[in-house]
């Protein structure tokens, strides 16, 4: 909910939202070293809202308190993404991006669905863990079977 002041000037943002986790993000910075416990999110083009172990130009920085906090951000953020749950935010007509704003607000209202029901959301965090380590094997394998497949091929044209 937005409010005017008596000048109309300035607005004051009330989210009623309760965060279970202390997070702080940035806009990310070439030359900057971070501390806390971070990872990325990438704020521009179609995977807007992708998290990020390694930084790239367009990107923001989540600071976290701790490292379980990040871990479970990161796949909060991820989840977010993979759901599409950014897309309602992004804004731009030729190169999509997504203000610091709004990412603040939709990870935000992500975590207050979790408030006090941290058991809930560590089994679905393992959950999601699992299909992506399933799914990374599986990409691997499937590489594995292109350069197999294309080695037959070699040896049968020679």
């Amino acid at each position: 909910m937005c409010a005017r002041s008596a000048k109309g000037s300035a607005r004051e943002h009330n989210f009623k939202t309760t965060i279970m986790f202390q997070f702080n993000l940035k806009t990310h910075r070439v030359d900057a070293a971070y501390q806390k416990p971070h990872f990325f999110i990438l704020n521009r083009g179609n995977n807007s809202g992708k998290p990020l172990s390694e930084p790239c130009p367009n990107c923001f920085v989540c600071l976290c308190e701790s490292e379980e906090d990040k871990n479970s951000l990161f796949w909060i953020v991820y989840g977010l993404w993979q759901g599409r749950g950014f897309e309602q935010y992004f804004t731009g007509s030729v190169i999509t991006f997504v203000h610091l704003r709004d990412f603040q607000k939709a990870i935000s209202f992500a975590c207050g669905r979790f408030e006090g029901n941290q058991e809930e959301l560590s089994k679905k965090i393992t959950t999601i863990q699992t299909i992506q380590l399933n799914y990374e094997n599986i990409q691997k394998q499937l590489a594995l079977m292109q350069q197999l497949r294309r080695s037959v091929v070699q040896n049968l044209i020679k």
